[in-house]
């Protein structure tokens, strides 16, 4: 029988942080500043993606400005305050101010003046139908529109509905003679939250939309110029690029659905999803990334993008049937999770006290977006639970968004009279609890281990009823 430890199941995964680490402090050394590339570039939205943007391409050796709307946020950004929680990035943009190559303001006309290229990175949410609300895109256009001059290239970032980047290319060369002075590029982003300034130097693939081969060229030497190691460059058509990034996080969706609901079978069977899907990832056509039972997905990307996807699919005459049931099974694993929680209190929720390890969608990160932890510690108050929470990074955000909870000091804090601890986020810090504290604290001695992220032979010693997704 395999053992936690060969899967990596409930073990911290030092060797392969430890080696982003090195390699992002080297990448951050003020020593280390790459020759200027001539090469100026405007990103439009100082929120995640355009921030870390913004800072990389600086990094790489050109000239950047940030427009960010926000004047309070821009001027923090300016003076090096960073507001979002991601390894390395204050670093990138302290350094890069000091050399002049990275710049915020909120004067889009000034900032836009004389740049060869611009990156679009506003927001595209959810809107209440599904579909993708292009409103700060489509007011953006509008004021781009007349202060762009000729040659500039408007690269799009913002995760777009397929057909967008060409509405914007009529809009910006309205006249129908088949010239595109400013041309329009889809350039979909791959960051991921919490390793997104490694992931931008160590890209699996960079994807390049265009109908002008010249621009689609200029970006990608831009891009190029970055690179910490070879990565395959795609270069294709506007749509096409929209529909990877759809088809990407889709399918990423799909498989955590997919490993969430054979934990299920693998709870009503006695065996263990380790073993399964371990075995399973060893096989090269599926792999083990995005393979590990949990409480669902969150976050600002997958589920605003499974809702897009399966709105303009739709709209454009395909009937889906794998999409839709993907977001019914992402809603089901919190149900899973719920029943799990009520189980190990008793029966009853009704004013039982219940510990919350972990509030922010995944580690590394405070973004409470569509996390599940949020999900659940509503789902617990409207079942007259009380619920005290920690998480190591996110609790301005709890503040905020969850201001009927109790928030603690400290992890071991969220055990005091509690009839359950569930473990919501997969923080490594949470494997590393003085356990017998936590047990000594709690009214019944109970772990739900939602993302099956702590050793279950550990709890047991401690003298915990241990229960996970999937696990025997």
């Amino acid at each position: 029988m395999r053992s936690n430890a060969t899967s990596g199941i409930g073990a911290i995964d030092i060797a392969g942080t430890q080696s982003r680490v090195t390699e992002l402090s080297w990448l951050t050394r003020a020593e280390n500043v790459a020759p200027s590339t001539g090469t100026s570039v405007c990103v439009i939205g100082g929120g995640f993606v355009g921030l870390v943007t913004a800072a990389c391409l600086a990094q790489t050796g050109h000239s950047v400005v940030c427009v960010e709307k926000d004047a309070q946020r821009a001027a923090d950004l300016s003076a090096g305050r960073i507001p979002i929680y991601e390894q390395s990035l204050p670093q990138l943009v302290r350094a890069n101010l000091e050399r002049d190559r990275l710049r915020f303001t909120t004067d889009l006309r000034q900032a836009v003046a004389g740049q060869d290229i611009l990156v679009i990175t506003v927001g595209t949410p959810s809107g209440a139908d599904g579909r993708a609300d292009l409103t700060a895109l489509d007011t953006l256009i509008s004021d781009l529109g007349p202060i762009l001059a000729a040659g500039q290239i408007v690269t799009i970032k913002s995760t777009v509905p397929v057909g967008t980047a060409a509405r914007v290319r009529r809009m910006l060369n309205p006249h129908d003679d088949g010239a595109e002075p400013i041309p329009v590029v889809s350039n979909p982003e791959f960051l991921r939250e919490g390793t997104a300034v490694y992931d931008f130097f160590h890209p699996q693939r960079v994807v390049v939309g265009a109908s002008c081969p010249d621009a689609a060229d200029r970006v990608v030497q831009t891009y190029r110029a970055g690179l910490a190691r070879p990565a395959p460059i795609v270069v294709t058509s506007n749509e096409t690029a929209e529909l990877i990034k759809y088809a990407s996080n889709v399918y990423l969706a799909t498989r955590l659905s997919f490993v969430n609901e054979l934990s299920s079978v693998c709870d009503a069977l006695a065996i263990d999803i380790g073993d399964v899907a371990y075995a399973m990832g060893l096989d090269p056509r599926i792999g083990a990334e995005y393979f590990d039972a949990g409480p669902g997905f969150g976050g600002s990307c997958l589920p605003k993008d499974l809702d897009a996807f399966i709105s303009f699919s739709e709209r454009n005459g395909a009937k889906l049937e794998l999409a839709p049931a993907v977001k019914a099974a992402n809603e089901r694993q919190l149900e899973r999770v719920l029943a799990k929680i009520r189980l190990a209190a008793g029966g009853s929720l009704a004013q039982q006290r219940i510990g919350i390890l972990g509030l922010s969608f995944k580690a590394q990160t405070q973004d409470m977006r569509d996390s599940p932890a949020k999900s659940i510690i509503e789902m617990l108050l409207q079942q007259q639970a009380l619920v005290q929470a920690y998480d190591p990074v996110a609790m301005d955000e709890a503040r905020r968004v969850l201001p009927q909870i109790t928030l603690c000091h400290r992890a071991e804090d969220v055990a005091s009279g509690a009839s359950v601890v569930a473990v919501m986020t997969e923080w490594p810090e949470f494997q590393l609890l003085d356990w017998r504290l936590v047990h000594d604290r709690m009214l019944r001695p109970v772990i739900v281990d939602a993302r099956n992220h702590l050793s279950p032979e550990t709890l047991q010693r401690a003298g915990f009823e241990y229960i996970g997704m999937g696990r025997r």
